[in-house]
């Protein structure tokens, strides 16, 4: 009973409510209303982007491919960067304090260059409310992702066997994809793969490959089905 309440709390956190009015030019625009608590979450998250926001924006452009050549370009600094990092092929803690030193600069330099690049004046509120959009998207994913791992980890106590059986092969394939492969090919994937990620989700890549797959293991039970069913009749 607790584990039903809990889960069923979790939902009702991020869940919003969808209500009508009218914009401007006697449109019907759709409003979200979220719960406080994600309210303050994008607020905080608001917050501690202030000094980036113009930053923000012109990346995510590039980070959903509002040009042909965004993902392109996301994928040859990729490369490039891993390219740097095979031929030096410094430690991991040469990596990561040079990680943190770029962010420490740059979190220090970028907000003051930018600010002479884009001036206050010319925030308008159409861009204003492009970075509010961006921060609830932020938000909302983040929400998708622990409402995700919240079922999974639920399946201990609902269905233990799926839930052995699904850790258990999947670390094994970990396993198996980390003897055989390079650590920095491995991480060359993933990063590529995470920026490349905004675009894809952003051009409906994601539902489609979601839908192919689930079609295909759809058929494939099916298939098995009658073919189990045909067996027995034959027998």
């Amino acid at each position: 009973m607790a584990d039903q309440a809990g889960d069923a709390f979790n939902e009702r956190k991020y869940t919003h409510d969808f209500q009508a009015e009218q914009s401007y030019h006697d449109m019907r625009d759709y409003k979200f209303t979220y719960p406080s608590l994600m309210e303050a979450q994008i607020r905080k998250l608001k917050h501690g982007l202030e000094n980036w926001k113009e930053i923000a924006l012109q990346g995510k452009k590039v980070f959903i491919w509002e040009r042909q050549w965004h993902p392109t370009a996301l994928v040859g600094g990729s490369t490039v960067l891993f390219m740097f990092l095979w031929l030096l092929d410094p430690s991991i803690l040469t990596v990561v304090s040079v990680f943190g030193l770029c962010v420490t600069v740059s979190d220090y330099v970028i907000p003051s260059v930018a600010s002479s690049f884009f001036k206050p004046e010319k925030w308008t509120a159409r861009r204003e409310k492009e970075f509010e959009e961006l921060c609830t998207n932020i938000v909302l994913y983040k929400a998708r992702l622990e409402l995700t791992w919240s079922r999974y980890y639920k399946l201990k106590t609902t269905n233990r066997k799926l839930y052995f059986i699904l850790t258990i092969c999947g670390l094994s394939v970990l396993a198996w994809i980390g003897c055989t492969f390079n650590n920095l090919f491995l991480a060359y994937v993933l990063v590529t793969f995470l920026v490349l990620l905004p675009g894809m989700e952003h051009n409906g890549i994601i539902s489609k490959c979601s839908e192919y797959v689930h079609n295909f293991l759809a058929e494939f039970l099916r298939q098995a089905k009658s073919k189990v069913d045909q067996e027995k009749k034959e027998d």
